[in-house]
């Protein structure tokens, strides 16, 4: 057809939306100040900062301020995101009179096999299947209304809190010493078990798949169909519905984006807080923390990614010519290369196949190398783009999604 050349192409720089691009740039940047503590730590201190380490002094306050601010937040934005961007290829197809389910599902299914890799050779915690698979069902929902799809995201949510909440009271039925190995495996492991993933993941890198490879099976099945499928498509879907209300792209009023702002985070945060507190008073229960308290996180974090939102936009309707709006936009046009350096980095820090550091930075010191990273990251897209059109692995993700080479140097 006339149009396909056309179409199946990306969108060119000159034609990019900035604020999407902003937006992206602060979800991945944040979203490392909680992939850093299990690049970092055992995996259980992740889900219960005290199983590896006190909370004292300033690794208390770095704590707080990563759990309270990105835990969940950052990621929730990067799926709305993601949804937003499964509408934008639609329509810009739509507009030519074109189909994009193709294009669509070869984008998706090679963003599966990148993830695949990313989660077996390097972090268990990868995203990016998560996202593929939750895209190749939420694609379906592409030309709902907004109302359809705002309402549809909520109900996977429910659905995805609700599991949660089934799952716990169904404890008293769980077969003989099933819910102390939950517990043992993530909340709770024993020193020898500490140990033993700490000298897997200074090993080798043979070695360190001898942890990591159960450890993303794990997570790519139990944890993918009981929690994070429905949450994950449910973002997905409010990420639509804000696309196609215009919020993501900066068509809202400044009054829409405030009132996002006010009570996304006048709503959130106190839930955040609130669980934070039962969490203490509570002394980490696992029964409690992990089934029942982290619901306040859960759906507070969701609303604080909704403020976010309001709050970035609102700030890029005002000016996007700042150097630090500008920064932010590189990072997110290579948000793909960027979260992927991450990982790459982050692994060369801490695993024995680089600076073995792992077990070794307590999470003030993580901050650091966060606040360190991120400036490597926004200096090394200012001047990757200043040469070349994509970031590397958006080069490699586009060519094999369009079926052919694209031209990388402006």
């Amino acid at each position: 057809m006339a149009g396909t050349s056309y179409i199946l192409q990306p969108i060119g720089t000159k034609n990019r939306v900035i604020t999407l691009d902003i937006l992206r740039g602060c979800a991945v940047l944040g979203i490392l100040l909680m992939s850093i503590q299990s690049f970092s730590m055992p995996y259980s201190a992740y889900l219960h900062p005290l199983s590896f380490e006190n909370l004292e002094g300033l690794n208390l306050y770095a704590w707080l301020i990563s759990h309270v601010f990105a835990n969940g937040k950052f990621s929730a934005m990067l799926a709305m995101l993601f949804g937003a961007g499964i509408i934008m290829i639609s329509q810009k197809a739509r507009k030519e009179h074109m189909r994009s389910s193709k294009l669509q599902y070869r984008r998706l299914f090679v963003l599966l096999l990148i993830g695949i890799l990313h989660a077996y050779l390097l972090w268990f915690g990868d995203l990016l299947m998560a996202f593929s698979i939750c895209g190749l069902f939420m694609f379906a929902f592409r030309s709902k209304s907004k109302a359809y799809l705002f309402k549809s995201g909520i109900i996977f949510l429910v659905v995805g809190s609700g599991l949660k909440l089934m799952l716990a009271y169904s404890i008293p039925f769980w077969e003989p010493g099933q819910f102390q190995l939950l517990e043992s495996e993530l909340w709770n492991p024993s020193a020898q078990e500490i140990t033993n993933q700490i000298s897997y993941y200074r090993g080798t890198w043979e070695q360190q798949m001898l942890n990591r490879v159960p450890d993303a099976f794990f997570m790519q099945t139990k944890i993918f169909f009981s929690e994070v499928f429905w949450k994950v498509s449910g973002l997905m879907l409010l990420g639509m519905a804000f696309y196609k209300k215009g919020v993501l792209i900066g068509k809202q009023s400044k009054k829409y984006l405030s009132k996002m702002f006010i009570y996304g985070i006048g709503l959130g945060l106190p839930l955040v807080v609130s669980g934070v507190l039962l969490d203490f008073h509570y002394r980490w229960s696992f029964e409690l923390s992990y089934f029942y308290f982290s619901q306040f996180n859960y759906w507070g974090g969701v609303l604080m990614a909704i403020g976010y939102c309001g709050f970035i936009v609102l700030l890029c309707k005002i000016s996007t010519r700042s150097f630090i709006a500008k920064s932010l936009s590189y990072v997110g046009r290579m948000s793909l290369s960027n979260y992927l350096m991450q990982s790459i980095i982050c692994s060369f820090i801490f695993y024995g196949h680089g600076l073995s550091l792992y077990g070794d930075l307590d999470r003030s010191a993580q901050v650091v190398a966060v606040l360190a990273l991120w400036v490597f990251q926004i200096v090394f897209s200012a001047i990757w783009l200043s040469y070349f059109q994509f970031g590397p692995f958006e080069w490699a993700w586009r060519s094999l999604s369009y079926g052919r080479t694209q031209p990388i140097r402006k």
